[in-house]
C-alpha cells in the first residue's frame, strides 16, 4: 500500500514576474503530527494533512507576486519502484507530442509523471491505489508530480497574483481517497460533471475554418461551391483571423463592407456563419494596444507583458486583463456586435489559456478560475445560448458549463498542418489523448480534436494518420476541417466522406477502454464504442502482437458477439491474435 510519510516534507515558493525566483524551505512540525509550517521570509506557509485531505494556507509578510507554491511529500511502497504505476489527468497544453509518457489518462511505470487535477499512484495496476484530486471549482489549478525513483510526490497550487501585507490565502483542498483506478476516477469525473446543466447542440457538429486562403468574395464563393459539390455536410463555416486589420482589432475588418456580404453568402448555402479568433490577444500594432494601454496585463515596471505571436502577427502579442470590468465590457460588446450586426453564430476561440499569463492586473487577487470564468460568461451572454462556442488552448477544468465544445489537445501554433500531416509522434500523442479523455465527451462539453487540415485525409497510406482519424471518429463529438476545400482531390474527398459517415454513427455512442497490461502499458489499447465498433491501437514505433481473450472482452467491454474485420473475416475463436503495424490500428465491427 502506498503511504505518504509523516516526515521529510518540504516546500518551494516561486515568485516574481520577471525575473522569476524560487525559494525552498524545510517543514517544521506544528501542533499535530501532520501539521507543518514553512518560513520563506516574505511568505509564511502552513499545511495540514489528514487521511482524507491536504490543506494549505499562505500568509504574506510583505507585498509579493506569487506564481505558485508547492508541497513535496515523501512516500513509501512495499513493492519495488519499477512496479509502481501512475495515472494523471493534465492541462490541455501540458503534454508534449514528442513524449508519449506525458499523455493524459494513460498508465505509466517508474518514470517521472506530471499532470493536473488528479493523480493515482499504486503498486501495480490490479490493486488499490492512492488518488489525489481537485474538486469543483478549479479556481487555483493544482498540478501533481510523482517521481517514483525518488519516492516523492509534489503538489503545486498555481496562484499568479499579488498578496498584500498580512493577506491570507486559503488554497483549495486536495482530497485523498483509496481504491481502484476505475472506480475512483469515474467518481471524480462524475463530481465534475454534476455542476453543468448545459444542453449541447445536436446539429452543429461539423465545421470548416478557413486558414488565410480567403482574400476576396470570389475565394469565398469558390470554397462554398467546392464544399457543396463534394457533398461535405458542413454545418458552419468560419472566417479566419486574417479578416481583421490587426490581431485584437476584431471589430475593424480589412474591408468592413464585406462582412455582411460574407455572412449572407454563407447563409445562402444553409450554413451557419462563424469566426475564428483569439479574443484575449492583441498585436502590438493594433489600435486596441495604442488606445487602451491600461487594458493589458503588465509587468512590475508597468509595461505590457507579451506572449508568442498569433497567426499572421509578426510580433508577440499583448494579453487583455480579464480582471478589468472595462475589458469584460469590451469583450461583451465585441461579441454582441459580431452576432447582432454582422450575423455570426459560431465562434472557434483560440489561445484562451493566454488570459492567465502571469503579470499585474487591475484586480491583483483574482484566481485563474475567476479570470477565465468571468470572460467566458461574458462571451456566452453576448452570443446567447444558441450561439456555438468552441474553446481551444484552454486548461481543461478552469471553466465549466459555458463552452459547447473544448479542444482536447494542444494546438501547435502556426504549424498545425505540418504537425498533423508529418509528425508521427504528435499524431500518436493526439490519438491517445483523445481516446483517454473520451469520458468528458457529451457530459461536460463536446470533445473535439481541433482544426483538421484536409491534407490529413490525403495520407491514408500513412498508418499514423489513419490511426489518428480512427481515434477522432470513435472519441469526438465535433470535427472542424481547415484548409482550402477547392484543393480536395478525389482520393481526399472519398476519405473525408468515409470518415464523416462513420463519425455520424460513432458520435452517438460512448466508448470503453481496455489497456493491454501484459507489456508496455502505454502502447497498446483496445477501444469499444457502444454503437458496435471495436478498434485495436498500437501507439509504439514497432510492430506489436495483441492477444485478445474473449472472456476478458466480455467482462471488461461487454463484447458478446464475433468480431468482423469488414472484409468477411470473422474472429470467433476463444483466443484471437492480431498483428498491428507501428503506429497502426485495426477496426472491427462487434
Amino acid at each position: 500500500m502506498i503511504k505518504i510519510l509523516p516526515s521529510g516534507t518540504s516546500a518551494i515558493l516561486s515568485y516574481g514576474i520577471k525575473p522569476v525566483r524560487n525559494a525552498k524551505a524545510k517543514g517544521r512540525l506544528g501542533r499535530g503530527p501532520r501539521e507543518y509550517s514553512f518560513d520563506f521570509k516574505s511568505v509564511f506557509l502552513r499545511s495540514f494533512r489528514t487521511n482524507t485531505h491536504i490543506e494549505a494556507i499562505l500568509e504574506a509578510k510583505s507585498e509579493l507576486f506569487i506564481r505558485n507554491v508547492s508541497l513535496i511529500f515523501r512516500f513509501k511502497s512495499p513493492r519495488l519502484v519499477r512496479d509502481l504505476v501512475v495515472w494523471a489527468e493534465s492541462y490541455s497544453g501540458e503534454f508534449n507530442p514528442r513524449k508519449s509518457k506525458s499523455i493524459p489518462g494513460t498508465l505509466s511505470g517508474s518514470i517521472r509523471r506530471k499532470g493536473a487535477w488528479a493523480i493515482w499512484i499504486s503498486e501495480t495496476t490490479g490493486v488499490d491505489g492512492l488518488l489525489l484530486k481537485q474538486l469543483y471549482p478549479a479556481n487555483y489549478p493544482i498540478v501533481f508530480e510523482c517521481r517514483p525513483l525518488n519516492h516523492t510526490l509534489t503538489i503545486s497550487w498555481e496562484i499568479n497574483h499579488h498578496l498584500g501585507i498580512r493577506e491570507m490565502l486559503h488554497l483549495p483542498f486536495v482530497v485523498i481517497s483509496r481504491g481502484s483506478l476505475e472506480r475512483l476516477v469515474s467518481t471524480w469525473r462524475h463530481e465534475w460533471k454534476a455542476p453543468t446543466t448545459r444542453v449541447f447542440p445536436q446539429s452543429e457538429r461539423i465545421g470548416w475554418c478557413e486558414s488565410g486562403e480567403l482574400k476576396t468574395q470570389k475565394d469565398l464563393l469558390g470554397m462554398l461551391n467546392a464544399i457543396r459539390k463534394k457533398k461535405i455536410g458542413v454545418n458552419w463555416f468560419a472566417l479566419g483571423p486574417q479578416y481583421a486589420s490587426q490581431i485584437g482589432d476584431w471589430l475593424t475588418p480589412k474591408n468592413l463592407g464585406h462582412m455582411n456580404m460574407y455572412v449572407r453568402k454563407i447563409m445562402e448555402q444553409s450554413i451557419a456563419p462563424g469566426l475564428r479568433l483569439a479574443p484575449f490577444l492583441a498585436s502590438k500594432k493594433s489600435s486596441l494596444a495604442a488606445e487602451k494601454r491600461a487594458w493589458f496585463v503588465r509587468d512590475d515596471k508597468g509595461m505590457p507583458i507579451t506572449v508568442k505571436r498569433y497567426e499572421s502577427a509578426r510580433d508577440n502579442c499583448y494579453v487583455l486583463d480579464l480582471s478589468n470590468p472595462q475589458v469584460l465590457n469590451h469583450i461583451r460588446k465585441m461579441f454582441s456586435l459580431m452576432r447582432e450586426h454582422w450575423g455570426f453564430r459560431a465562434f472557434y476561440l483560440e489561445r484562451l489559456g493566454d488570459g492567465l499569463a502571469p503579470g499585474i492586473r487591475h484586480k491583483k487577487n483574482y484566481s485563474a478560475g475567476e479570470l477565465l470564468n468571468g470572460a467566458a460568461i461574458a462571451i456566452r451572454k453576448a452570443v446567447g445560448n444558441r450561439g456555438l462556442l468552441a474553446a481551444a488552448d484552454l486548461p481543461l477544468l478552469t471553466t465549466y458549463g459555458v463552452w459547447d465544445a473544448q479542444v482536447m489537445m494542444r494546438s501547435i501554433e502556426g504549424n498545425h498542418r505540418q504537425m498533423f500531416i508529418k509528425n508521427q509522434h504528435a499524431k500518436m500523442t493526439i490519438a491517445s489523448a483523445l481516446l483517454h479523455r473520451s469520458a468528458w465527451n457529451e457530459s461536460s462539453w463536446i470533445n473535439t480534436a481541433g482544426l483538421l487540415p484536409v491534407g490529413l485525409f490525403n495520407a491514408q497510406h500513412d498508418a499514423a494518420s489513419s490511426t489518428l482519424i480512427n481515434a477522432i471518429t470513435l472519441s469526438c463529438g465535433l470535427v472542424c476541417f481547415s484548409g482550402d476545400p477547392r484543393e480536395i482531390d478525389t482520393e481526399t474527398e472519398n476519405s473525408i466522406k468515409k470518415f464523416l459517415s462513420l463519425f455520424a454513427e460513432c458520435r452517438k455512442g460512448r466508448i470503453s477502454l481496455m489497456p493491454k497490461t501484459d507489456g508496455d502499458i502505454d502502447d497498446l489499447l483496445v477501444v469499444r464504442n457502444n454503437q458496435g465498433w471495436i478498434s485495436l491501437f498500437n501507439f509504439s514505433d514497432r510492430e506489436a502482437q495483441i492477444h485478445l481473450d474473449l472472456n476478458r472482452l466480455r467482462s471488461q467491454l461487454g463484447v458478446s458477439a464475433p468480431l468482423s474485420a469488414g472484409n468477411c473475416v470473422v474472429f470467433n475463436s476463444p483466443e484471437i491474435y492480431v498483428s498491428l503495424p507501428p503506429r497502426g490500428h485495426r477496426l472491427f465491427r462487434g
